[in-house]
């Protein structure tokens, strides 16, 4: 797997924790913090010629009841949709952020406290084997005990009664045996350790892999609490985090306590890092596995400025979807595979042009892009497939369409209408959807898929018409209840 470097970076704390009405919904002001955020990130990455952006919603979006309506018009806002990913994703790719800034050994244990949830994870060098996530986040905890400023001793013993209430059932899961090497990753625990850490009103320019005992936490937190907010906030590494570092500690305290810790290493890799270590992951399985010819697509995407992780996913649905087809008896020529996984790839290339008609930009691209290893057929079928990923099937009306032989036809419309389906299964460009049974009844087809959100649905919905023509109906079946939708005529 290739390394990374780090061009710019950019923090904005949005605090949505803060802005939950008495039923947890997120208030305009929450889904108004979002949305500048993410504008902001959003001209950082154009900027940069960064051709899309990945964004994963966390506790405040995943409990709030509006969640998904908010990431829907957050997308419409900005073109950017929040996955909301669930505490276990959280905490598993937190547990892979940290293993690559900190030196993880055979038997370790993560704590990643956030503003809503604190997560809990356990594994070996590179993976999480056993996650969970509680509601015991530093926002939500300073709102729901931390009521006076200072807070007294008493709301601190609230929260920490809190905290061992919460992981008492699950302390053996991840109780601290001989060996166990404990991480803490947060906002909160890099502060601790700055602090600790700290020469007079200095502080440490990284405190990655620094090491605090529990006892020195109890005693920052004591330290922190008997001052009031103001006070607080003069403290090197708390300016922006005084109103709710003192539940922090008081939760990571707990939490060290209960599981029987004595001592843990700070990791400044964190939720972020997991996700770039994931793609960089998945980009390398990807291209190792290429033929030569699709090395040359692989090469035209990204000369062309192709979003890859969104091109590699569909890649992969298209494909998946084409073998559940060929298993349940419909027939495709033998360069059927190698045709889509072409076109999946380079579908979305016209974009370098413009949104509107990329479709038919990206035609034109594929057949001038000097792909190597297919003939001029090949690269117009190609062609073909890319232009019908969006808006009309195919159409004797289309002068290039018709001019293909019954056969080429044929092909074109079948597999144009499983690379529709794929790329709607992707609308998000989350990357989360995975395809678990494709089956055929009398009334038409019925696809089961996990990790599919509701864009990913009505993407998929939207540009199923090409397939219930060429195969019939087709029924989504999500894993989660109350997610099926009929596609289709």
């Amino acid at each position: 797997m290739g390394g990374y470097r780090v061009l710019d970076a950019l923090k904005d704390r949005t605090r949505l924790g803060e802005c939950l009405d008495a039923a947890g919904n997120l208030t305009p002001e929450g889904e108004e913090r979002l949305a500048a955020a993410l504008t902001h990130f959003q001209a950082l990455g154009a900027a940069a010629g960064v051709p899309d952006v990945q964004v994963y919603a966390t506790s405040a979006l995943r409990e709030a009841p509006n969640g998904e309506a908010v990431a829907a018009r957050i997308r419409e806002r900005t073109g950017i949709y929040p996955v909301i990913i669930s505490g276990e994703r959280e905490g598993q790719l937190t547990y892979l952020g940290a293993a690559h800034s900190v030196d993880f050994g055979p038997d370790n244990l993560l704590l990643d406290l956030g503003g809503g949830s604190l997560e809990l994870a356990r594994g070996g060098p590179e993976q999480a084997q056993d996650v969970l996530s509680v509601p015991l986040g530093a926002i939500r905890m300073t709102r729901a005990h931390l009521h006076h400023d200072p807070p007294t001793k008493a709301e601190v013993r609230a929260v920490q009664d809190a905290v061992r209430a919460a992981l008492a059932p699950h302390a053996a899961r991840f109780r601290v045996q001989p060996g166990t090497h404990v991480v803490l990753s947060s906002g909160t625990a890099e502060a601790a350790a700055a602090l600790i850490a700290a020469q007079g009103d200095s502080v440490p320019g990284s405190v990655n892999g620094l090491s605090l005992t529990t006892a020195d936490l109890g005693a920052l937190l004591e330290r922190t609490r008997s001052l009031s907010a103001a006070r607080r906030t003069r403290l090197p590494g708390l300016e922006r985090r005084a109103d709710t570092v003192v539940a922090g500690l008081a939760v990571l305290h707990a939490a060290l306590e209960t599981l029987g810790a004595t001592r843990a290493t700070v990791s400044e890799g964190a939720l972020r890092e997991g996700m770039l270590i994931e793609e960089l992951g998945r980009h390398a399985a990807y291209a190792a596995g290429l033929s030569a010819r699709q090395r040359s697509v692989l090469g035209a995407a990204e000369r062309f400025g192709a979003n890859l992780a969104h091109a590699r996913h569909v890649t992969a649905l298209a494909r998946d979807l084409l073998t559940r087809l060929e298993e349940a008896g419909e027939a495709s020529a033998p360069e059927a595979r190698s045709l889509l996984t072409a076109a999946a790839g380079l579908h979305e290339v016209g974009q370098i042009v413009a949104q509107s008609s990329h479709h038919k930009h990206g035609a034109y691209l594929i057949r001038h892009a000097g792909l190597r290893g297919f003939s001029p057929r090949e690269i117009e079928l190609v062609a073909q497939l890319a232009r019908y990923h969006r808006k009309s099937g195919p159409k004797l009306s289309h002068p290039e369409y018709a001019a293909l032989s019954t056969p080429d036809r044929t092909l074109v419309a079948r597999l144009a209408a499983v690379l529709r389906v794929a790329d709607g299964l992707d609308r998000s460009h989350a990357g989360q959807v995975r395809l678990l049974a494709l089956t055929r009844s009398p009334s038409g087809w019925t696809l089961a898929l996990s990790g599919a959100n509701p864009l990913d649905l009505a993407g998929a919905r939207d540009k199923a018409d090409l397939w219930a023509r060429e195969f019939g109906p087709l029924t989504l079946k999500a894993e989660q209840p109350g997610e099926e939708a009929m596609l289709g005529a």
